[in-house]
């Protein structure tokens, strides 16, 4: 077990309204944010050719003068101690700044955290709630296409059919409301394989103040692909991995893992943002979230890691691979240790959800637009009550359906290390389907709500899991993201101190 956190230390979640609580730098508000981006533009030319700490922390400080809301500044204010303190978040952001190509260090900067979270997206969040009674997200997860060179065992893209894909033009209709009127300008991309259709490219080029994270098997990017990404400059490959190579192999085909390893070499060598997405089962759990194969993928170039546990959803849903509740304590606690240990940003998409404040679902921090244009509450997901074919994302975001999702969050007991309503807390996707009658998206998607052999299963999961891990929120064995002003990160089991250690961070090794 994790050993409790010191009093001193105990993290405190804060309420979402307080966190998104608007900020104006005043009268002047739009002026001064020209003025601060002219400085940061100034700031990252010179910190590309001098990485220099102390301006890397006046970079961290503009951040704060441009944040839209109150959760912008503490987030903000917490970078500058990550940086002060030399937390291996600064050798991350030292990797960015000098190691990619000017246009991807410049792009992803300024679209991922000027645009996408501190300046364009708070403000334009606060005038959409204003309006409409609702936040809207933060992220559009948008599946660009089903179509796919690849057949992977557990991927649901084949239960589309591939000619129902939204034309370039309604996607267009799309990323603009997202980003003019909800000031969306983070959007994941995913299929199918985004590659397999040549309009995504042109549309990361038309909303080039937007971040394309792209989740992609790798295959299909070749010299000129690379070419074309750093002249862009927006788009941010993720490469879908299982593990090692028998375990990735075995899923994805063979050579696969080998291929993947080539392609990152390729994007590293021109400089382009990339990282991995790992998804997480109970037979590679061990293999995944060794200190081993999180090194290797930092040493490889990665420079964001996502871990997404499986979900039985799609072809043959087999609840045995979902990580079971030790393994998901094993998975906290490898993506804590990596990413305050490493110059790599990793995210658990489960595990995460004290930083995220619950469950990110139905529009609260993210929604996911299916390729036929169907709005799902999440990527796992595949129900909906409205298709943009026929209405505008903010109607569909209005719906009663996304409404109850997005209000229920978090959930009464409070525990946010179970977020997942699918299969955490299945009473209440089952409630929500039974009460709003929402449309399955392709057939089967219902079948973890409606066939009697997984519900039983799912709920036997359920169970075990909410013995362990609400025995964790408890006792406190979690933390937030990165530690907080004052704290120091120890190791995987004290978590966070305020004595600073001996050496850098005890385990890292990432400085030099």
């Amino acid at each position: 077990m994790i050993n409790k956190m010191k009093p001193e230390a105990k993290l405190k979640v804060e309420k979402q309204a307080t966190v998104w609580q608007p900020n104006s730098m005043g009268k002047f508000d739009c002026l001064k944010l020209k003025i601060n981006n002219i400085a940061i533009d100034l700031l990252l030319n010179y910190l590309g050719h001098n990485f220099n700490k102390e301006k890397l922390i006046n970079l961290a400080k503009i951040f704060e003068k441009i944040a839209g809301s109150k959760g912008g500044i503490n987030h903000a204010k917490r970078m500058q101690w990550l940086f002060k303190s030399e937390h291996p978040h600064l050798f991350w952001w030292k990797k960015i700044l000098t190691e990619l190509h000017p246009n991807c260090r410049n792009k992803f900067i300024k679209n991922f955290f000027v645009n996408g979270y501190y300046g364009d997206n708070l403000r334009k969040r606060t005038i959409f709630n204003e309006k409409n009674g609702f936040f809207p997200p933060s992220v559009l997860l948008a599946s660009i296409t089903k179509k796919c060179n690849f057949n992977c065992k557990g991927c649901w893209a084949h239960e589309y059919d591939v000619k129902e894909d939204l034309t370039k033009e309604k996607w267009q209709e799309i990323f603009t409301e997202a980003r003019d009127i909800m000031g969306i300008h983070i959007i994941p991309v995913v299929g199918g394989e985004p590659f397999a259709r040549k309009e995504f490219l042109e549309l990361a080029e038309e909303f080039n103040d937007c971040a394309f994270i792209t989740f992609t098997n790798g295959s299909l990017i070749n010299e000129k692909t690379v070419k074309r990404l750093q002249k862009l400059g927006n788009v941010y490959p993720m490469f879908s991995l299982g593990g090692l190579k028998e375990n990735t192999d075995a899923i994805r085909g063979e050579g696969c893992f080998d291929m993947v390893m080539s392609k990152m070499e390729m994007l590293r060598e021109a400089g382009i943002f990339f990282g991995a997405s790992i998804t997480a089962t109970s037979k590679n759990c061990d293999e995944v979230t060794s200190d081993e194969y999180m090194k290797m993928l930092s040493d490889k170039g990665c420079l964001w890691s996502w871990f997404f546990h499986y979900v039985p959803v799609g072809d043959a849903p087999d609840v045995s691979l979902v990580p079971n509740a030790q393994q998901r304590q094993k998975i906290l606690k490898s993506v804590y240790n990596a990413r305050n240990t490493l110059p790599m940003m990793t995210v658990d998409f489960w595990g995460d959800g004290p930083e995220m404040m619950g469950c990110i679902a139905g529009g609260r921090q993210y929604i996911h637009v299916n390729p036929r244009g169907d709005v799902e509450p999440c990527t796992f997901v595949h129900l909906a009550t409205h298709n943009l074919k026929n209405c505008t994302l903010t109607e569909a975001l209005a719906s009663p359906f996304m409404s109850a999702i997005r209000n229920g969050i978090p959930y009464q007991d409070g525990n946010l290390l179970r977020p997942c309503m699918i299969v955490d807390r299945p009473e209440i996707l089952r409630d929500y389907f039974e009460k709003f009658k929402p449309y399955e998206t392709h057939k089967g998607a219902a079948d973890y709500l409606t066939k009697t052999e997984i519900k039983e299963e799912i709920d036997k999961y359920s169970q075990s899991v909410k013995q362990i891990l609400d025995n964790d929120w408890r006792q406190n064995l979690w933390m937030t993201i990165f530690p907080l002003e004052g704290e120091y990160y120890v190791d995987r089991d004290t978590f966070c101190s305020t004595e600073k250690p001996d050496s850098c961070q005890t385990n890292c090794s990432c400085c030099h």
